[in-house]
């Protein structure tokens, strides 16, 4: 009378996560096994009775669970890690020390016991319950799967967007022209070549939304609702938020561009007037030094009048 010998049925309010999937294949496996009440991947695991209980109810002939004294967690522990290595093929991914504490980390729980289930599974590969579990399981583990890559790629898009975005609203620009026109330049570049593979990466976040809810539809399982922030309107918004920042800036640096190209024609004007009358002030003065110039404003008049006649 194994489960694996009967079919199981899954209703559609059971298939929420593979976590809840997971733990219902525990309690449905220990059910009525002594001090074993498993409600999570956390402290019902404590004391390795829930372990040994899902090793017995598989292989009865590789533990005496009537033996096991909740009182002596390590001893529990270790003989189900043993047993589940050895006789199993289940890989050792906890030690006694991580789950002899306070509160076990969950995920870490979570994977070790999905290896139970795999190992398990494989003993009656005919089984039709036994598949449907996989296949739901192995399913709505993709489906997270996806969710966590989109959660991941939609943070790390919207922070290189405020980045980004605080970059192009700096206005401290170099007082000279070689130097806005090298930040012209690397405004270009960012266009060019920067921004290019993020607005791909908005795309395939916008593909990745779509096909994960697909599939969720598929199996009538509810939608995917990103978390606050992370939504693809979010993500739009600031999008739009971004290139207006890009046109600012571009705004900003041709202006100023304008600006210091203009002070240097006035400069450049004011340099060519000022030689001038540097010449004609160099002029007069070895005009008014030399002796034939005599004294007083009239010879010094008669003198400019003979030397230009000369």
């Amino acid at each position: 009378k194994q489960w694996y010998q009967r079919r199981v049925a899954i209703t559609a309010g059971e298939k929420k996560s593979a976590k809840e999937a997971l733990l219902l294949w525990t309690q449905r496996r220990t059910k009525g096994y002594r001090n074993v009440n498993i409600r999570n991947f956390t402290t019902s695991w404590k004391d390795g009775l829930a372990f040994s209980a899902l090793i017995h109810k598989h292989r009865p002939d590789l533990i005496n669970f009537n033996e096991l004294d909740r009182d002596e967690p390590k001893k529990n522990l270790t003989k189900a890690f043993d047993v589940a290595e050895k006789q199993l093929g289940i890989p050792r991914l906890l030690d006694v020390e991580d789950i002899d504490v306070d509160v076990p980390d969950e995920k870490s729980v979570m994977t070790y016991v999905a290896n139970y289930y795999h190992a398990f599974a494989k003993m009656k590969t005919g089984d039709v319950g036994s598949k449907r579990i996989i296949k739901i399981i192995s399913f709505l583990q993709e489906c997270e799967n996806m969710q966590e890559e989109y959660n991941r790629l939609a943070s790390s898009l919207l922070e290189w967007i405020e980045q980004t975005i605080d970059t192009l609203a700096s206005r401290d620009f170099p007082n000279m022209i070689s130097g806005v026109q090298g930040l012209l330049a690397e405004f270009a570049t960012y266009r060019l070549q920067e921004k290019p593979p993020k607005y791909a990466e908005k795309g395939n976040l916008e593909v990745l939304f779509y096909n994960l809810n697909a599939k969720l539809r598929s199996q009538s399982q509810p939608c995917f609702i990103p978390e606050d922030g992370k939504l693809l309107s979010d993500i739009a918004r600031r999008w739009s938020e971004l290139e207006a920042a890009e046109h600012a800036r571009e705004v900003a640096l041709r202006e100023e561009l304008m600006r210091l190209e203009r002070l240097e024609r006035m400069a450049e004007k004011f340099d060519k007037k000022a030689g001038m009358r540097a010449t004609w002030l160099i002029e007069n003065h070895k005009l008014v030094s030399q002796d034939s110039f005599g004294v007083g404003v009239a010879a010094v008049e008669a003198a400019k009048k003979e030397k230009s006649t000369d």
